[in-house]
């Protein structure tokens, strides 16, 4: 008989904190209690970007239960990120870093053979100028 997985309570933590973290730099809760309210959509993205690549690194290894915490949470603050950065509105597009964001879009297009061969390509230059 195998033993029923149980749920890891300091994944279900951290989970939480990055969660918390991300609705703080959405501007959704105050960092302190009654504390004042502010918005970093740079940071909320990279927080939602840090749990579904938790996400994408523990699949098949969850519970049942932790991995409708991930889905439910990182659904959530995704809408949330969409709402806040202007993203559901054609033309509204709020952006602290457009010039990122255009590098993000061409990594984005990329695929992984390519990436690897340009880091390579940038390694063996390095290496060149030492």
């Amino acid at each position: 008989m195998a033993d029923k997985q149980e749920d890891n309570i300091d994944l279900i933590n951290l989970i939480l904190m990055l969660n918390q973290n991300a609705l703080i730099s959405l501007g959704e809760a105050s960092r302190f209690a009654g504390g004042k309210k502010s918005e970093n959509l740079p940071h909320a993205r990279q927080t939602v970007n840090m749990i579904k690549a938790v996400q994408e690194r523990t699949k098949n290894n969850l519970t049942p239960g932790e991995t409708k915490l991930l889905f439910r949470i990182l659904g959530d603050l995704q809408a949330k990120y969409v709402k806040a950065a202007g993203l559901d509105k054609p033309g509204e597009v709020k952006s602290s870093n457009p010039r990122k964001d255009k590098l993000d879009a061409a990594l984005d297009k990329l695929s992984s053979s390519d990436l690897a061969k340009i880091l390579s390509d940038l390694g063996k230059k390095d290496a060149g100028n030492k």
